[in-house]
């Protein structure tokens, strides 16, 4: 279901850093999506593995919230450590000389030049998105968390949430430019690792547990500038609006996405994805309302 409403890239939010030492009463109890979110549809209809909190079923949806209790979650967060992105070209979209299973959204591929940036080293973890909530700038997850896995990536998450933490963080979501450029370097290979197939070694994708790992468990799976956990584990929001002939007119530097649109982008696939979604040019799309159980985010700056 596409919902018209245009919720802004929020980075209003953004204020000076400060530690933050919190301890907050929850309001999530077990683990996000233990009542049976994400049954393996996004948005587009395709097995990215990020169920939606809508409550349908046939897209993944969650049954229900995960309702009050008078557990505490204790934590004192920052921000997590970002990793540097050089200046430059890289190849954007699907190369069809490593990949056989290009998309036509992922057509043409072709250079991009984008100036320097950071971009945070793994998915945003419930403890740091914690934090943000204590300070009232964000507003808590759709969906029950297990208060012992503080180190697990922040979920159930919607755009609009997304943008609040980054602003608080001093950042903001990457473009989908940047976080293909951070997920595959500028040599246009095919997974965050290079071209092999992938396994449970590098990335936390479906047969490989069907939940979420702590953030940046497999080394192994990192990107060429050291990202954690770019194919799998949580599909990631990104702040460009989705527009499946974008890379028909985009722009060859910085391109930030259309001007307008309905849903935006999601890339990397999550805990519950086919290999197909874990490659690095692989878009996906969802509504700006929907915040599945394996649907997580980084920042940049």
């Amino acid at each position: 279901m596409i919902r018209k409403a245009r919720y802004g890239n929020q980075r209003s939010y953004a204020a000076p850093f400060q530690r933050v030492a919190v301890v907050c009463t929850a309001l999530w109890l077990g683990a996000c999506g233990s009542s049976g979110a994400g049954s393996g549809k996004n948005g587009s209809g395709a097995t990215s593995g990020a169920g939606t909190s809508s409550g349908n079923a046939s897209s993944g949806g969650s049954s229900g919230s995960g309702g009050a209790n008078s557990d505490t979650c204790t934590t004192s967060a920052e921000p997590g450590e970002l990793v540097p992105v050089p200046a430059g070209d890289f190849t954007m979209g699907c190369n069809d000389a490593v990949d056989a299973t290009c998309a036509d959204d992922e057509k043409p591929m072709h250079t991009v030049s984008l100036v320097a940036f950071e971009i945070d080293r793994t998915e945003v973890t419930q403890a740091e998105y914690t934090g943000c909530v204590a300070d009232g700038v964000c507003s808590p997850p759709t969906c029950a968390w297990n208060c012992d896995k503080s180190n697990f990536p922040a979920s159930c998450i919607a755009w609009a949430q997304a943008n609040a933490y980054c602003g608080w963080a001093s950042e903001r979501l990457p473009t989908e430019a940047e976080w293909e450029k951070a997920a595959r370097g500028d040599q246009g290979g095919k997974y965050p690792w290079g071209n092999n197939q992938p396994d449970c070694t590098l990335s936390n994708m479906a047969g490989c547990g069907n939940e979420a790992m702590e953030v940046g468990s497999l080394a192994a799976g990192a990107s060429p500038y050291g990202a954690l956990d770019m194919a799998g584990n949580m599909v990631e929001l990104v702040a460009d609006w989705y527009d499946k002939a974008y890379y028909l007119s985009s722009p060859a530097a910085d391109p930030a996405g259309p001007a307008s649109g309905t849903r935006y982008g999601g890339r990397g696939g999550g805990f519950k994805s086919d290999a197909e979604f874990l490659r690095a040019s692989k878009r996906d799309w969802y509504d700006t309302t929907d915040a599945g159980a394996s649907l997580g985010f980084r920042c940049a700056r």
